[in-house]
Parts: C-alpha cells; structure tokens; sequence
C-alpha cells in the first residue's frame, strides 16, 4: 500500500480515539468545564477539543493557510450538535442491547493495521499518539455498535422502486449521455505582458484575414503558431467540454466541422481554433446507469430518514447546553 493510503489510514486511527494534537495541548490545562447535558451523560469541552483536533487532523492534508482555517471555523458551527447526535445515537444502542462482539472488533483492527508497512509500525503509531488498545477497541466497539442501530431502525426500512429508477433516468436522460468529442485544431499567439498583447491582436488578426481569404489552417499553423503542436499543424486531437477555460470552450464548442472561430484572447495571448471533427456522445441506457441511480436515491432517501430519526430522537431526549 502507497505512502498515501498508509497516511490516511493513520489519520483514521486518530479520528477513532480523538486524540489531541499539540495546538491543542494547552486544553489539558484549563478547567475541563461541562458544555451539555445529553439524557444522562455529560459533553465537555475537551470532547469539543478533541474532535476539533481530529478534523484539524483530515482537513490539514487537503488545505493549508487561511482556507484551512475557513474550513475549521466553519466547522466548529456544527461541532457541538455533532455530538449530541452521537450521544443520543450511542444511548439508543445501549437502550435497545445492541450487542458488538471481539470478533467485529478484531476484524475491524485487522482492516486498519494491513494500511501500516507491518504490525510494529501500526503499535508505534498507537503509542506515539498516546493511545491504548483498550482506547482503540471502546471507539471501535462503540462504532459499531452505532452502525448496528442504523442499519436496523433507520437503512432497513428504505426501499428505492424499479419505477423511481425509471422515473428519474427519464428526468435526467442527458445526465447519462457521454460528452461529444472534439477533435480540434489551434493557432496560439502567446504574449508576454500587457504591451505585447497589443501587437499579438494585430498578427492575430492578421491570420484570422488569411483565413478567411481561404488560407490553409494546417500551414499558417506550421507558420506562425507558437503552440506545443505546431509541426502538427495545431492538431490538439479529440477535447471534451470541460478540458480548457471556459472562454476557450465557449469558441470551439459552438463551431461545426470545417469552421473556425474569431481570435479568443487568453492569459496567454491570442487563439484561433478550427473543428475538424465531432464525435458525438452515446446515450446511456437505463439498464447502465440503473445501478448508480439506485444508489444515489437511496442515498438521499438514507439521508432524510436519519435527519428525521435523529430529530425524533432528540424530542424524546432530555438535552441541555450550558
């Protein structure tokens, strides 16, 4: 397994436990006051802090500086009401006797120890991080234990129908048709400031002329073109829409084969482009894309359901915020 999987699967054994990072060190210090009150167990700041260091911990891989930051603050929003939902869920499952057992438990950690180079290094990471196994295997257990209740009082109960499948295909055809390629051809001016743009839009222009008086895209390409495929006659071979900034799509994707668009200025400098050939996207059948729809609905079925059985939840429960 890759560098990267092994970080994330260490990233996931810390989301587990919650463990602290040092930003958040000077938490041990303080007073570890009491935040809420969900039924009859007790949310405190630490808790806050440390599942705050754990998102800290995944967000920090995929964003850096004043956007990590945003991010954080954002999430602190939610934070607390993230984890009076746990309570209340964790709760249910005790209440209901939902049982877990070492097997589940061992399976799980045998999942998580295959992402580290060998079994010493899975155990150095645990202690470096300042975590035991019985840390481990009490997050472990009551992770499951929580799916469990999920899976039986909530993703049991949903069905998606052959014909909300058929329903939504027939809404959404043009989701399912593959992109139209096309094989184009360009002639690139490139500019180097704002002095030389000037004189790029003339020379542009001046080919845009040829052009137009029946010149041939292929040599003034080979002639005057500064792109990468020049020699090529400034064949790009087949694009996507999507492929280039939008500006540039905008002038190629309206062309039919044979025709070629008005000079498009870029940050670069000036481009002419020619279609040579359209490519267009096969539809999808209902039978392809049935499998991926059944998923999707499903998936937003599960998602109001679990909103509605946790607003239930939280009716019946006594909660309250310092």
């Amino acid at each position: 397994m890759g560098l990267i999987n092994i970080r994330k699967i260490k990233i996931l054994v810390i989301a587990l436990v919650f463990v602290g990072l040092p930003f958040l060190a000077s938490a041990a210090e303080t007073i570890n006051k009491f935040v809420a009150v969900v039924n009859d167990e007790v949310i405190t700041q630490q808790d806050i802090d440390q599942l705050l260091a754990v998102l800290y911990a995944q967000y920090s891989q995929e964003f850096k500086g004043d956007e990590l930051l945003q991010k954080m603050e954002h999430v602190k929003k939610d934070i607390l009401n993230q984890i009076i939902e746990d309570k209340l869920v964790l709760s249910r499952a005790k209440e209901l006797g939902i049982k877990v057992t070492e097997s589940e438990i061992d399976e799980r950690l045998d999942y998580i120890k295959k992402g580290f180079p060998s079994e010493e290094e899975f155990y150095k990471t645990l202690e470096t991080q300042g975590v035991t196994m019985a840390n481990l295997k009490d997050r472990y257990r009551d992770q499951i234990m929580m799916k469990k209740l999920v899976d039986y009082e909530v993703r049991s109960k949903i069905s998606v129908l052959p014909s909300d499948v058929s329903a939504y295909y027939e809404k959404h055809r043009s989701d399912f048709r593959e992109g139209d390629k096309y094989r184009v051809k360009n002639i690139l001016i490139k500019a180097k400031d704002d002095v030389s743009i000037e004189l790029v839009k003339v020379e542009i222009n001046d080919i845009y002329k040829k052009l137009k008086e029946g010149g041939n895209f292929d040599e003034l390409a080979k002639q005057y073109s500064q792109g990468p495929n020049a020699e090529k006659g400034g064949d790009m071979g087949y694009i996507e829409k999507g492929q280039m900034l939008e500006a540039l799509d905008n002038a190629i994707f309206k062309l039919k084969p044979g025709e070629f668009s008005e000079p498009v200025k870029s940050e670069i400098g000036y481009h002419i482009f020619k279609v040579e050939d359209i490519q267009y996207g096969r539809q999808g059948s209902l039978e392809e894309a049935q499998k991926d729809i059944q998923m999707m609905l499903f998936q937003v079925k599960f998602k109001e359901k679990v909103n509605e059985w946790l607003s239930g939840l939280k009716k019946k429960a006594y909660i309250c915020i310092k």
